[in-house]
């Protein structure tokens, strides 16, 4: 009887499950309208529910009857993970994606709390994404903890996996290379080589070891073979290097824990095919040594952790120490990275019973290398008598949030708030009509580096004030700041195609760089390429392993992912998103090395 009962419920249930599903995925927002347009209220009335209905096709009935087919099909086979993911996870990933559609059309979060309407709307989508995600998330989870994925010895990638992996991999990417010589340029790094070729002088706006490094050895070529081309492609091949080293060593180091050999040819085959990698292996960007830093940074930080005894191997106790400094060196921010992530593990380590000795030996590897790299650091910057960069790189968020306060209520700000803002940001006009929610560069560029310490403390107690005021202005600057980097219906374009005068950068024959432009804008819409490369999807990635690790009680493996969560943080206070995922490099590289470290341990043990 009882059986009866649950099947007409669920026959009942399940179609209304599948309906919120199907109204989430073709449900389309609008730009917010209010009573006070309408001549009745009953006109008004009538508006909101066409709104809310929207104009339902046979598209909208096909993705009703798939919609529902899943949930039919996770209730007959009985989807339920052993460990569930908490039901905050989907509904999290629900509020990326609504937040991230409205922040990305209309600069504001109107489409979920503009009005009434689309707040109702708001709602009814969120359910339907979450009933979707939820099942989703069950389906992968389940699988993660059924299937088995080591395997046996005995194949390509059984020995010499990582000379195997490092040349396949420069083979790939060479030609890419190749056809873009001496080397697709952004500015970024066309400035630092001009400080090394004495165009400018030297800054610590950008890491002085990669300016140092990328303009010596461009310098060095137009010495020794009368061409600047010729000197970059020479780093450029050094970049390439690294890069592919970084990304043999995961393969290497899953191949010993005997990953199945289905699934690190997948993994090669995402290294080759993903289009952000070829692109990267043939950009001149300090972010593209730093994530390769940071991925050998991770391996070896995967393996101390697992295991604190292999520390007593010299040779990944020295390697340990080399990238901390590497990642130190390659990107001014590298160091909250090393530092927040070492102290969080060491305290760890030292904590666990039997495992001092292992905290000690890793504390001694942990300081060699970051003292090496901050010692380093500053003594370049000593020896170049570079001038320091600015202190307000940091303060993007609130520049931002100040900037958009202004422009929508500036003719609040009293006398002395006006002086405050002026004195670091100058005139408050100038600054409002520069405000721009997909970037903080504009006003960043206002700020006035004479400004001192005092001014700008002044200056953060004005920009509280202003948040206790008008907290949704801020909270609204905040979102348009950042939800690019957590919402996978924002495309990547990391393609650099900047135009300079210094290096001639035309391939090896005329339209080369033409046909590398055409194939990777065609990689970044067509879906799976798209996909791989998405930098909100590889957060999402970031979330739920965390979350499945955490469910799983592998509080090892959690502490590994520390350098992404900071990484993350690093991207959030960035000038913007803009399209351009480098600031999340180490997490989009690092992902699938952590999924198949976590996958490829021993389920039976926690820790």
């Amino acid at each position: 009887m009882k059986k009866m009962v649950k099947d007409k419920r669920d026959k009942i249930i399940l179609p209304i499950l599948a309906l919120l599903a199907a109204y989430a995925l073709t449900a389309e927002f609008h730009a917010p309208f209010s009573g006070n347009h309408f001549e009745t209220t009953i006109d008004y009335a009538i508006a909101s529910v066409y709104e809310l209905l929207g104009e339902y096709s046979f598209s909208f009935l096909l993705i009703w009857g798939l919609c529902f087919l899943f949930l039919a099909w996770t209730k007959e086979k009985a989807v339920r993970p052993v460990k569930p993911v908490p039901a905050g996870l989907p509904v999290l990933f629900s509020l990326f994606l609504l937040l991230g559609r409205s922040c990305h059309e209309t600069g504001g979060w109107s489409y979920c709390f503009g009005s009434p309407v689309n707040f109702l709307k708001f709602m009814l989508v969120l359910a339907g994404y979450f009933i979707l995600l939820r099942g989703i998330l069950d389906v992968v989870t389940m699988l993660l903890e059924k299937k088995t994925f080591t395997g046996s010895q005995g194949h390509f990638w059984s020995t010499h996996e990582f000379a195997r992996a490092f040349v396949l991999l420069c083979a790939v990417y060479f030609p890419f290379l190749l056809l873009a010589y001496p080397g697709n340029i952004c500015w970024d790094a066309a400035g630092q080589i001009e400080q090394v070729i004495g165009q400018t002088g030297y800054s610590r706006h950008h890491p002085l070891f990669h300016t140092l490094l990328a303009g010596g050895l461009t310098g060095l070529g137009k010495k020794l073979l009368g061409s600047y081309e010729a000197g970059l492609f020479v780093y450029m091949l050094v970049q390439l290097a690294g890069l592919a080293a970084a990304l043999a060593s995961t393969i290497s180091v899953l191949a010993r824990r005997n990953l199945r050999k289905e699934l690190l040819w997948a993994l090669f085959l995402l290294y080759c095919i993903t289009p952000v990698y070829s692109n990267m292996a043939s950009t001149v960007m300090k972010d593209v040594p730093y994530a390769s830093a940071v991925l050998g940074y991770i391996v070896c930080l995967a393996l101390i952790t697992e295991n604190p005894g292999r520390l007593q191997n010299r040779g990944l106790a020295a390697g340990f120490a080399a990238l901390q400094a590497g990642v130190i060196l390659l990107r001014n921010n590298g160091i909250y990275v090393v530092l927040s992530s070492g102290a969080v593990i060491f305290f760890v380590l030292l904590r666990q019973k039997g495992w001092k000795a292992a905290g000690r030996r890793f504390l001694a590897a942990f300081t060699g290398g970051a003292a090496a790299g901050i010692l380093l650091m500053n003594g370049l910057a000593f020896v170049c008598d570079a001038r320091p960069g600015s202190r307000g790189e940091m303060l993007s968020v609130p520049f931002q949030q100040t900037a958009r306060y202004l422009q929508l209520s500036g003719a609040e700000i009293s006398g002395e708030e006006r002086a405050a803002i002026q004195a670091v940001l100058g005139d408050v006009g100038e600054l409002a009509a520069k405000y721009d929610p997909s970037t903080a560069d504009p006003v960043k560029a206002c700020f006035r580096r004479e400004a001192s310490a005092g001014e700008i403390v002044d200056y953060i107690k004005v920009w509280a004030k202003g948040l206790i005021k008008h907290p949704v202005v801020y909270a609204e600057g905040f979102l348009v700041h950042v939800y690019g980097w957590f919402s996978p219906e924002t495309s990547n374009s990391v393609r650099y195609e900047a135009d300079h005068g210094l290096l001639h950068q035309g391939g090896l024959f005329p339209n080369a760089e033409k046909i590398l432009i055409f194939f990777y804008r065609f990689a970044a819409r067509f879906p799976l390429t798209g996909v791989l490369e998405n930098m909100g999807l590889a957060v999402w990635a970031l979330f739920f392993l965390a979350f499945y690790q955490i469910k799983h009680g592998q509080w090892r493996y959690v502490l590994v992912g520390i350098p992404l969560w900071v990484s993350l943080l690093v991207c959030m206070a960035s000038p913007g998103f803009l399209g351009h995922a480098r600031y999340g490099f180490p997490i989009l590289f690092s992902i699938p090395f952590l999924y198949g470290f976590t996958m490829t341990a021993d389920k039976g043990v926690a820790g």
